[in-house]
């Protein structure tokens, strides 16, 4: 019965910490796996809108140029992870944005398979760092009571993103082409800047729109699990 008290009387201190760590941090990591997500799967919809037939795109290099994509997704998983838990997250995904998002564009200017193919290699290698360097900035933000629910409203972006992007890239190639389709999602990639570098910050000690009192007590309660 005392157990169950303290719990109660636990959580209700709990319940008195602001709560702006969700508010910056959750949403910027939704937002930016969205536009990855859309700038991973357009060229989908793009070769289902006339791409195949202005590069002459056979299903055998559909499948390859959805597949090298993935190839050079391996590159960063690693090295992203490590560089974002012992340097910057936020610093490694802003320069993350900027390369895809050239990439993204450059997409939309492709003349012929081998070009498609070496840029979908690229925009892999460009997004293989982002999950992994999120994963650690969520580990740098919320403790080990909050860490669960966090990657759960993460991991939210998936469905968001297919539910919004599909409609959006059909829209843009129904209404204009496959190449402004590339050109226009890249260009919103890169105005995912304006939003992540305001939001986020690397650890609580470095946001300025944190309080005294959240700050305290998120690095109280890592300081707790590190034990």
């Amino acid at each position: 019965m005392e157990n169950t008290n303290s719990a109660v009387a636990y959580n209700q201190v709990d319940a008195t910490i602001p709560n702006a760590r969700w508010w910056h941090i959750i949403p910027a990591t939704i937002l930016v796996y969205i536009v990855a997500f859309m700038d991973r799967t357009n060229i989908g919809i793009a070769i289902a809108g006339g791409m195949d037939k202005d590069l002459g795109i056979t299903s055998s290099v559909a499948g390859a140029a959805a597949g090298i994509f993935f190839f050079g997704y391996l590159f960063l998983q690693i090295p992203g992870g490590h560089f974002a838990e012992k340097a910057s997250a936020k610093k490694f995904i802003a320069w993350t944005i900027v390369f895809w998002c050239g990439l993204a564009m450059v997409s939309g200017f492709v003349q012929n398979t081998w070009q498609l193919m070496t840029v979908r290699f690229f925009l892999g290698v460009a997004e293989g760092g982002v999950y992994p360097a999120i994963l650690a900035l969520i580990g740098h933000w919320f403790p080990n009571k909050e860490r669960a629910r966090a990657i759960a409203f993460f991991q939210m972006n998936m469905a968001i993103a297919v539910i919004i992007t599909s409609p959006i890239s059909g829209w843009l190639i129904q209404n204009y082409d496959w190449r402004v389709m590339f050109i226009v999602e890249g260009l919103v990639s890169l105005a995912l800047l304006f939003i992540w570098l305001p939001l986020v910050a690397d650890h609580p000690k470095d946001a300025k729109w944190l309080s005294a009192q959240e700050r305290e007590w998120i690095e109280t309660e890592l300081r707790n699990d590190a034990e």
